[in-house]
């Protein structure tokens, strides 16, 4: 392993005395060359660190995968969504270095197992960087459900008659009653940004305290039956876990009111997504969905060819233009974790179990 010779001076001038080499602290980029060019502007350098970027061969076979760690045996990964899996079998070595995951992205649940963490592994992510401009997302696509935007289009007006306003049965979102099925980071973004609009928000999320959602000047509900009928514009930001999975069925569905609207910018696997096609298809009430079950989803989706549906193609957050922020928040987070100073965006257990 390359070392570094650290010099010390003592006593008469010209005189020194030699350390014990000081090996140097290993970080490997486990990113493929485009995600090194959409979240890094310039070259990560700093001293007494070696750093080497995994080639795409090594991130394309568990096989080279594998041998790649092992050769290069890092104290910490940076990880994104090309990185693969960390093996099972390497990770449960007495003698693994890794220490820290320095993930640039979102969620690590399909990169690094739960031990890690109970281990005492470190992990961070991007932290809320996301979670706004998702939260900015799910307005956008309420607001457009409402204007009634893909009829926009094909509307035709005559002179003398309706206005296209009429025409269309557009509405507003000022003091409509909101639901929130989720109370993470997305959905209080979300209630920050719906504060402006004179709403009624109600929230539902399995085990967060009533306390929370009150002191957000939330109201609480006890069931997600509950929060469906109170609802008429409800956004679907709760984190993707067994128990939220499918949570969402065709019986609390029916239980919006009638012209509600349902946003999901969540996970498509919260709700059944054969019974919200039902009911797009019906008429009965709008859809905005920016996630389907099967990411990425299908060409020419069932969803994205019904007229009173908003499908955007897993775009909410963050946007292109951001990126380069996450970057500079992981590179921020090594020169922290480097210099054994306090970690931003970290992931405990329980962030980590309630990540979608």
């Amino acid at each position: 392993m390359p070392a570094t010779s650290v010099m010390s001076q003592h006593g008469e001038a010209g005189s020194s005395l030699s350390l014990a080499p000081t090996p140097l602290r290993r970080v490997f980029f486990a990113l493929n060359a485009r995600e090194r060019d959409l979240f890094f502007t310039q070259p990560y350098k700093e001293r007494d660190i070696e750093a080497r970027w995994a080639s795409e061969d090594e991130l394309s076979s568990p096989q080279r995968w594998a041998e790649a760690l092992e050769a290069w045996r890092p104290e910490i990964l940076v990880s994104g969504w090309s990185t693969p899996p960390l093996p099972m079998n390497w990770l449960g070595q007495p003698d693994c270095p890794v220490r820290y995951v320095c993930h640039v992205t979102g969620s690590v649940r399909g990169i690094v197992p739960r031990e890690f963490l109970e281990r005492g592994g470190r992990i961070t992510n991007w932290g809320n960087i996301a979670a706004r401009e998702v939260a900015e997302h799910a307005l956008l696509l309420a607001l457009a459900a409402l204007r009634k935007l893909p009829r926009w289009s094909g509307l035709r007006v005559e002179a003398g008659g309706p206005s296209p306003s009429a025409l269309l049965g557009t509405r507003t979102l000022f003091h409509r009653s909101v639901g929130l099925h989720g109370f993470g980071s997305v959905a209080r973004a979300l209630q920050d940004l719906l504060s402006g609009f004179g709403v009624a928000v109600h929230a539902f999320s399995a085990g967060v305290p009533d306390a929370l959602m009150r002191e957000a000047e939330v109201t609480p509900c006890s069931s997600l039956k509950e929060l469906f009928s109170r609802s008429e514009v409800l956004f679907e930001c709760e984190a993707l876990t067994p128990e939220s999975c499918g949570s969402v069925t065709g019986e609390i569905l029916g239980c919006l009111r009638d012209d509600a609207v349902f946003v999901n910018v969540a996970r498509g696997q919260i709700a059944d997504e054969k019974a919200l096609l039902r009911e797009a298809e019906s008429g009965r009430i709008h859809v905005a969905v920016d996630v389907l079950n099967g990411e990425p989803p299908p060409f020419d989706p069932p969803f994205a060819r019904l007229p009173n549906v908003i499908f955007s193609p897993h775009i909410a957050g963050p946007t292109f233009d951001t990126l380069p922020r996450c970057g500079d928040l992981a590179l921020e987070n090594l020169r922290r974790f480097l210099n054994d100073q306090p970690l931003e965006a970290e992931i405990d257990l329980e962030i980590y179990d309630r990540s979608t």
